[in-house]
């Protein structure tokens, strides 16, 4: 079964960006406020408890303008700490964000006609997906 929350930012929140230098503050806030939300959003999609899952992080854009996708790392690490962090706030749906029980997919970009650009949490229940799946899809992203 699959998920999409809908994060409601046009570009990565402040300190969230991996070109980020600045003061820790920021960053520390942004995260708080974005795992505040993925729980939020998490809750209200009724995302039951799994033995594992997968985590995407799409960001949808309007326009052709260029953008790097590696740049939205620490953003796809606060959402999946909102979903599966073993301390702090989150919506526990797996033990932990450890490789064992979530696999992150690297961020991609989409450029869709919308009206505004928002970025995309993709969750997927993958307790039952066969460990060989996993490592032909690790081999594949290497």
């Amino acid at each position: 079964m699959t998920w999409t929350l809908e994060l409601p930012y046009d570009r990565p929140p402040k300190g969230l960006s991996a070109n980020y230098r600045g003061h820790w503050a920021p960053k520390a806030k942004s995260t708080a406020e974005v795992r505040a939300l993925v729980v939020t959003l998490a809750r209200n999609a009724r995302i039951p408890t799994m033995g594992r899952m997968q985590v995407e992080l799409v960001w949808v854009v309007t326009d052709n303008r260029k953008r790097d996708a590696d740049n939205v790392f620490p953003l796809l690490k606060a959402a999946a700490d909102g979903l599966a962090s073993d301390r702090g706030v989150s919506a526990h749906l797996v033990p932990d964000d450890s490789p064992e029980w979530c696999v992150k997919i690297a961020p991609r970009i989409e450029k869709r006609d919308t009206d505004t650009a928002h970025f995309e949490l993709i969750v997927t229940d993958i307790t039952h997906r066969p460990e060989q799946v996993d490592q032909l899809t690790k081999e594949r992203l290497t």
